[in-house]
């Protein structure tokens, strides 16, 4: 925020001012100025937060969609939590009404970041209620004709930084607040900071770079040369120039992971656990000695994030990266290396068919479509019989759309997509490492996967079933796939078969096992005996639900006491909407993240949850804990930074300055609706 103190200020007075009438408020200006990162530092601004009974931001990009801005801005309210979900097959008028509903007679803030046309905010302005009452909406766009047609507030528009904050900014990245710029490097660093003309992401991009490498007088002159010739191209071009000056420098291992952030559309909230999961998948992540693929992959993406090469979005509830973003002129950056070098194309659907020699050799395509194309299904399948060498395919906004795939298709290794024709497909897949589908359409496909003969070499399989919460029953030979690594139902749940005991192929007799096994989720009605859990014995995250049990069915049936034998578990979640949990059951001490819902639970058993050593988060979740008076027990919950509470009867929680000593965040939230 250096240069930006009295901005802030100004837009906060007229957010916050005495002016009762709906009033949209533009900031404007070029792209990297620092137009989002202001409008989060006032979004975040507690005087905001409190000022505001709602609360939502969403990011438009050039090729907008109303349903998804209005679906962002209703998920962004947290007025019902889940609720985006369950709205997703509605048209445009019933997320507008739904939305004008949430913010009729409440004073709100919206912020849209990122707008390109006017026409949006036609489009959707309706659905914003003038309550008299004080509310606003930013709004933050580099075009200036924009800005001004709306007629509300005059724009704010952000100017460049001075010498002076220019030099702050840079010292900061690349020293930090205790340390200053040596007198041998100053004036070179000056000039590399002149060179930038301002701009915050250009600063911030080579201060980044900087701070990496030995601060000596020879690099820095290198790096002020390189920049100034660029710088005086003028226009747009000095800046790919300065960030291709950031890709170059980069180590060998982390120049594929940043090319691979081209895959998101520009503006993507990027979920940092499905990101790495398809680096791992790719082949991009290479091996080091007593660290799993993830780990290392977590780290390139830490080192990409201190070079201000990519953003935080959003952080989890232990402190972790849950999602991350990229600027729209490093993404840019990203395509034309990533195409320039083969790494990967990405394209409109049609632009590919018109020239199909064009992605003949491409290891990776990223098909993109927009809501007016037809044919889509053919269109991908005539792009796959062309691009014979792609080892992977990823459709973006495919619409739940089931798409059948040629038989050359068999050499891929990632499959991201809406939906296949059928589940047989996935036969001719032998090569597959990652497959994640947004919806399992036909009924018979549900009926078949318990008979599906499974790619040996699979590692991440994500399964939704879009607008139903299915349940599906996996077949035998999930636990014959020895590098499965993650398993996971979004939206349902699925039945986990016993594995088989022996293998007696050929004399041999092999007890099966799933040795890179890390997440399962969700399982219905999981029994948790101990030869099933000696097989997953790296599973660090798992999710069991108990739902519909047959009668007679006692909890000592499922031998949840044996969880305490995952040594390596670190996130639990368990739902039980049945019965009050056991008396016996022991969670294992390496937890760092439980989620409780529906247990059942007395707040006196939490004193089994709070001797967890290593327990950083907790999350009760609808009536998980009953009961009106809680009195924890001194020296428990010891390293809790997180705890949520959600639905609850307590009324009297009795605790002092011993108690949740490292507690950070504290919700306690019930559905008024």
């Amino acid at each position: 925020m250096v240069g930006f103190d009295e901005d802030l200020i100004q837009i906060m007075d007229t957010l916050t001012g005495d002016e009762s009438n709906l009033q949209i408020l533009s900031v404007v200006g070029m792209g990297g100025i620092g137009k989002t990162t202001l409008a989060r530092h006032i979004f975040s601004n507690p005087l905001i937060v409190n000022h505001f009974d709602r609360h939502a931001w969403v990011t438009i990009s050039q090729q907008y969609s109303e349903h998804e801005i209005l679906l962002g801005l209703i998920k962004d309210t947290k007025v019902v939590e889940g609720e985006g979900e369950q709205l997703i097959g509605h048209n445009v008028d019933e997320l507008g009404l739904r939305l004008h509903k949430i913010l009729f007679g409440r004073r709100y803030l919206i912020v849209m970041d990122d707008m390109w046309s006017i026409e949006v905010w036609h489009a959707i302005k309706r659905f914003f209620p003038d309550n008299d009452n004080g509310c606003r909406i930013l709004v933050t766009t580099r075009l200036s004709n924009v800005a001004d047609d709306f007629h509300s507030c005059t724009p704010h528009r952000l100017p460049l930084l001075d010498e002076v904050q220019s030099w702050s900014l840079f010292c900061d990245k690349v020293f930090g607040k205790s340390e200053s710029c040596p007198l041998e490097l100053e004036e070179i660093g000056k000039t590399i900071v002149r060179n930038c003309r301002g701009l915050p992401l250009a600063i911030a991009t080579i201060s980044g770079l900087l701070a990496k490498f030995s601060r000596t007088v020879e690099y820095w002159e290198s790096v002020a040369n390189d920049t100034y010739d660029a710088l005086n191209m003028g226009g747009r071009g000095f800046c790919f120039e300065i960030l291709s000056l950031s890709y170059r420098q980069l180590p060998v291992h982390l120049k594929p992971c940043f090319l691979y952030m081209a895959i998101f559309r520009e503006d993507s909230n990027i979920k940092v656990s499905m990101l790495v999961k398809l680096l791992v998948a790719e082949g991009i992540v290479k091996p080091i000695r007593y660290r799993s693929l993830e780990e290392v992959a977590e780290d390139n993406l830490k080192d990409l994030i201190d070079r201000n090469l990519i953003q935080v979005r959003d952080y989890g509830s232990r402190n972790n990266i849950k999602s991350c973003t990229i600027h729209d002129l490093l993404r840019e950056l990203c395509l034309k290396e990533a195409q320039k070098e083969k790494f990967l194309c990405v394209a409109m659907i049609r632009s590919l068919n018109r020239h199909p020699r064009s992605i003949s050799d491409m290891r990776r395509l990223i098909i993109q479509r927009t809501s007016d194309e037809e044919g889509f299904q053919k269109e991908v399948f005539d792009a796959m019989n062309s691009a014979s060498c792609a080892r992977s395919l990823i459709c973006r906004d495919s619409e739940y759309t089931p798409t059948k795939l040629p038989v050359r298709s068999r050499l891929l290794r990632v499959l991201s997509i809406g939906s296949i024709y059928s589940l047989e497909e996935i036969l001719q897949l032998v090569n597959l490492r990652c497959i994640h589908l947004e919806d399992l359409l036909l009924p018979n496909q549900l009926n078949n996967l318990e008979s599906l003969w499974l790619p040996w070499n699979l590692q991440t399989v994500n399964l939704a079933d879009g607008m139903r919460a299915g349940t599906l029953s996996l077949p035998t030979e999930i636990w014959e796939i020895p590098h499965l690594r993650h398993l996971k139902k979004v939206r349902g749940d699925f039945y986990l078969p016993d594995p088989p005991s022996t293998n007696s192929k050929n004399g041999r007799r092999d007890i099966f096992e799933l040795k890179n096994l890390q997440t399962l989720s969700t399982i219905r009605n999981f029994r948790c005996t101990e030869e099933v859990l000696r097989r997953i014995p790296n599973l660090k995250k798992l999710g069991i639900t108990y739902r519909l049990i047959p009668d007679g069915i006692e909890w000592d049936y499922y031998e949840l006491y044996n969880l305490v034998h995952l040594r390596n578990l670190e996130s639990f979640t368990l739902e039980s909407p049945w019965d009050e949990l056991p008396q016996n059951l022991c969670f294992p001490c390496s937890l760092k993240k439980l989620t409780l819902k529906q247990c059942i639970l007395s707040w006196e058993y939490l004193t089994v949850v709070g001797s967890l050593p290593h327990l950083e988060a907790l999350n009760l979740m609808s009536y998980a804990v009953r009961g009106r008076e809680w009195n924890p027990v001194e020296g428990q919950f010891l390293k809790l930074k997180y705890l949520r509470i959600v639905e609850t009867d307590l009324e009297e929680w009795v605790a002092d300055s011993s108690h949740f000593p490292n507690l950070e965040k504290l919700i306690l939230w019930k559905d008024s609706s």
